[in-house]
């Protein structure tokens, strides 16, 4: 999937950009991708009226012929063309050279090296003999015996090869018969043959590969695979470059068992703040679940049973700047089947993909695609330095009830307005305040009973008296003010009223004790000078009464504000280190690093305690994080039971990495009544230029593996071959991938 990123009508993207064909014959598919030939645009003025400056040790001028004759390093310079040579012969008319020995043309940032070559500097045409065209932005060499120089950036060779690797011997070269090159256009190759080193490797009969720097319509690198619920696979992307700021992607993905996916990406930017989304998927599948043991493979566990055939998943995301400060978000997500997917998770158009691209352009996400409630939301928002306001429209497409045809009773916001206040201060007074209102209209498809549509308003203010208790304490008492009232229809509560109009009046008081102390420490060392240690310890309370809230309607948490009536303690501490260096002019800087962060916590309720009941203490939590430089980082989060003494809960993760490029990253997920699980992986660098790694995922509670997946990967300075195994649930597979730099990557699964 192509990505852009946030600039004014600038696009740059994150596969193979660019298009191409490379045609193979017999058992080889090739398809080579490339990010284009580098070039400098020659300078807009016509280059006849450039003066030319000749340099040279000795220079003479022919009056007869209007022919400068000069030798011993020579030059001659003129606009961003520079030829360089030991003997030139220049018209001052026509503005032809010939020029032998050492002899190098530089136009732009490309170049051509030979050693005899005929040149009109003017329309820059010429021919060279057995000469080297380099092209520096790829470091891309393009040898020939015969070469002509068409136009500007435009080149032929005959018995010619190229190759992105330097010296006499390279790692690889596609040699071919005649070879033409157009920068910002296409390569065109006939009888090529890919070398290993000395070893013929491939042979195509023909072959064109893009000369771009600059995005253009045309196909991107396929994917091939092949798995038990699909059969082979085939899917071809296809690039169309519609305008400076906008662009589509159209997928064709061949499934031999299930059919022909098709699906299509349009993407566009507006100006700098309004820019989309839209993509879209259809398939007509082959294969249902009739329920038998011969469709197993068309079906998942813990789903309904899928007798559509009818497959499609639209999804979209837009950002809209709107008049006086008004911002405008749109997410849309709507699918055929909750199969659909676990179906499709990974691929081009894959949940995967999707995902990791919404979050990557527009800072939000999608629902989990375990999930058979997909969110569809309008917000507008505006935002003042301690205001905001938010209007939404959520609605929540409930597959499985549209797809049955069954009772859809989920409940849908339509619309909601928030307006909060941020903690700030009353005029000049000592009091502060927060406000946080809402209105919001609930609507609910099909209602039973107990489950209504309706409007709710809610407005709670807080106020806030920090004070300052000697040197070192921090005390600040709040007191919240709740008023919330309910419109509904046809709702009886459990007395058998069923009065339209409910209200409820709540209030919760709330205070803080604090300090902070803090230590320094000179540490002298070459990661750090000096080391910060702040100690915040902190007591709060927190009271809200015991009311009856049985006749009010349940829409959300907020229906039901259960009592409180709680003592919390907890323990902060910040590490914090500096490190200062001297600028090139002199100037000291200091740089500041957050080296660890380590809060404990638990709270103590008083209710429990006078019913007596046995465990009003709360789990010890910890929340913690380290990263003392850039090689280690641990994120670690527990909750322990001081009843049981035993962990509730347990998370850590950590990366361990070194200037090798050896890393080690481990996950452990432990909830004592839902999951545990590992996941590991190391990557080696068993030399400078090979590394391998090797990862798993396992289901501790289960005791089974989830997904392994090994691979190796061989870097140099021409080329990258990467092998990948991966052993999951559902498949199998192996893959390679070749890239040879300045051309592109091929590889099958």
């Amino acid at each position: 999937m192509c990505n852009f990123f946030t600039g004014k009508n600038m696009f740059c993207w994150s596969r193979q950009k660019y298009p191409l064909l490379f045609v193979m014959v017999s058992f080889f598919y090739i398809f080579i991708s490339s990010n284009g030939f580098a070039t400098t645009t020659a300078s807009p003025q016509n280059l006849k009226d450039i003066p030319w400056h000749i340099a040279a040790r000795t220079v003479t001028f022919d009056n007869k012929k209007n022919l400068y004759i000069a030798q011993d390093n020579v030059v001659i310079t003129g606009g961003k063309t520079r030829l360089e040579a030991d003997y030139v012969e220049f018209s001052n008319k026509t503005k032809d050279a010939f020029a032998k020995g050492n002899v190098i043309l530089i136009s732009g940032e490309d170049s051509i090296s030979c050693n005899e070559m005929n040149i009109n500097l003017s329309t820059q045409t010429g021919t060279v003999d057995k000469g080297t065209i380099y092209i520096q932005k790829n470091n891309f060499y393009v040898h020939g015996e015969n070469i002509k120089k068409t136009g500007k950036f435009s080149y032929s060779a005959q018995k010619g090869s190229i190759t992105s690797c330097s010296g006499d011997s390279p790692d690889w070269k596609i040699t071919a018969k005649n070879i033409k090159v157009t920068v910002e256009g296409y390569g065109v190759a006939d009888h090529t043959v890919l070398w290993a080193k000395k070893m013929p490797a491939a042979y195509s009969p023909f072959l064109i590969f893009p000369v771009h720097t600059k995005r253009q319509t045309g196909l991107l690198a396929p994917r091939i695979t092949s798995s038990d619920r699909k059969g082979f696979e085939f899917e071809q992307p296809l690039f169309i470059d519609i305008s400076r700021n906008t662009d589509a992607t159209l997928y064709a993905d061949y499934m031999a068992d299930r059919g022909t996916k098709l699906a299509t990406e349009y993407r566009y930017i507006l100006d700098n703040k309004t820019r989309g989304a839209v993509f879209f998927d259809v398939l007509e599948d082959k294969k249902t679940d009739d329920g038998t043991e011969q469709t197993q493979n068309y079906s998942f566990s813990g789903t309904p049973q899928r007798t559509n055939s009818d497959r499609f998943w639209l999804r979209m995301k837009h950002n809209q700047d709107l008049p006086n400060g008004v911002t405008a978000k749109l997410d849309i997500d709507v699918v055929s089947d909750e199969d659909y997917l676990h179906e499709f998770k990974d691929g081009f158009t894959g949940y995967t993909e999707t995902r990791d691209y919404f979050e990557n352009q527009f800072g939000r996400s999608i629902d989990e695609y375990t999930d058979s409630i997909r969110k569809n939301r309008l917000n507008l928002n505006k935002t003042w330095s301690t205001y905001a306001l938010n209007m939404d429209a959520l609605w929540y497409d409930n597959i499985n009830a549209r797809r049955q045809d069954t009772a859809d009773t989920t409940l849908q916001t339509l619309p909601g307005i928030r307006f909060d206040a941020s903690k700030q201060q009353i005029s000049a007074s000592k009091l502060y305040y927060s406000l946080d209102t809402e209105l919001r209209s609930f609507y609910r498809q099909d209602t039973t009973a107990t489950l209504v549509s309706g409007q709710r308003a809610d407005f709670y203010p807080k106020f806030y008296i920090p004070l300052r208790l000697g040197r070192f304490l921090h005390f600040e008492p709040s007191l919240g003010l709740r008023q919330t009232i309910w419109h509904t229809n046809e709702f009886t509560d459990i007395n058998g009223n069923s009065d339209n109009l409910r209200t409820r009046q709540l209030y919760d008081v709330g205070a803080k004790l604090s300090t902070k102390l803090i230590k320094l420490f000179d540490l002298n060392m070459k990661c750090a000078e000096k080391l910060k240690h702040e100690l915040i310890p902190k007591l709060e309370y927190a009271f809200t009464p015991d009311i009856n809230q049985d006749d009010l309607p349940a829409f959300d948490s907020l229906d039901n504000i259960e009592e409180q009536h709680l003592i919390t303690w907890s323990l902060t501490n910040n590490f914090i280190s500096r490190k200062s260096h001297i600028t090139p002019k002199g100037k000291q800087i200091s740089t500041y690093r957050d080296i660890a962060y380590i809060k404990l916590s638990q709270s103590y309720d008083i209710n429990k305690e006078k019913d007596n009941e046995l465990r009003p203490f709360s789990d010890i939590t910890m929340d913690a994080e380290l990263s003392p430089n850039d090689f280690i980082r641990l994120d670690m989060d527990l909750s322990w039971s001081p009843y049981d003494n035993h962990f509730n809960g347990f998370n850590i993760g950590n990366t361990l990495s070194d200037n090798r490029g050896d890393r080690l990253t481990t996950e452990y997920r432990y909830s004592r009544t839902l999951s545990e699980s590992l996941y590991s992986k190391i990557n080696i660098a068993l030399t400078q230029e090979i590394t391998a790694y090797y990862s798993i995922e396992k289901n501790l509670k289960e005791d089974r593996d989830v997904e392994k997946q090994a691979g190796l990967s061989l870097k140099k300075s021409c080329w990258t071959f990467n092998l990948y195994f991966s052993d999951s649930q559902d498949e199998q597979s192996i893959s390679f991938l070749i890239n040879l730099h300045g051309i592109g990557e091929f590889g099958a699964t």
